[in-house]
Formats: structure tokens, sequence, C-alpha cells
């Protein structure tokens, strides 16, 4: 008797271990509904401003390659000028293109005018483009000298 006292006490049987883990008195058995849902609704509330934020970068890189675009234009539209000769185009007033097939969408302008100095002129330059109905716009101002 002595020994089947000694198994009570000492060693829990599997029936013991079982109906001590449905014990409704144990308040650590779970997750209730309400703690799940409001776990849901935070994890819901992150995934959607996570995916805002993520829109927001992706918007913000498309930007700024349109950005990017635009200074190597600009870059272009000044190299052709120099190349083709500031002096010869000085005597224009504004001259406005596009970038035809290669780069739809892109225009830009040009005023060329002489400066005090000789064979020294200010070229404005400026491109332009519209995006989601919003017009952007990149310019300079350059002061280039015409070899004689």
């Amino acid at each position: 008797m002595e020994f089947a006292a000694r198994d009570d006490i000492g060693v829990e049987t599997r029936e013991k271990q079982y109906l001590r883990g449905i014990n409704m008195n144990n308040n650590n058995a779970g997750f209730t509904l309400i703690e799940a849902v409001v776990g849901s609704l935070i994890l819901a509330v992150g995934a959607v401003v996570i995916c805002g934020l993520a829109r927001r970068c992706m918007d913000d890189n498309a930007r700024g390659a349109q950005y990017e675009q635009a200074w190597r234009l600009l870059d272009e539209t000044l190299d052709k000028v120099v190349a083709l000769g500031v002096g010869k185009q000085a005597n224009q007033a504004v001259t406005e293109g596009d970038f035809a097939e290669r780069f739809p969408g892109y225009k830009y302008k040009l005023q060329i005018k002489p400066t005090s100095s000789s064979n020294l002129y200010q070229v404005d330059a400026q491109v332009l483009w519209v995006n989601a109905a919003q017009e952007y716009i990149v310019q300079t101002t350059a002061l280039i000298y015409d070899l004689p």
C-alpha cells in the first residue's frame, strides 16, 4: 500500500495530465477569440501601411528616372548647341522642339543671348515633360565660349 501512495504523490498519471490541460480554471490555455481578432487587425493595418509605402517608393523611383532622363537630354541639347556653333544660333529668339520618337513626351526650349564679352554667350536651356497631368521641368543656364 505504501507503494501505491507514493505513485499518487510523486508521479502524475496521464489521466491527471490530460484533465489538468482541459481544466477551465486554467487561463493560460491559449488565445481567446478577441485576442486573435485584435492581432489580425494589427497585422492587416501593418500590411496596408507597408503596401502604401511600397507604392510611394515605386512612384518616387519612376519620377527619379524621369528627372535623370531629362537631365541627360538637357546635357545632350547643350552639346548640340556647342557642336553646331553657339554664335550661329545666337540671333534666334527662342528655339523649341522635342526629342522626336526617341524620347516621346520630352520637349526642350533654348534661348541664346550674347554677353558683353566677345564670343561668350549665355544659354538658357529647359527640358519639359508631362506625367499624370502635371508638368515637370529641369533648367539650367550656361556660359559657352564660341571659338572664332
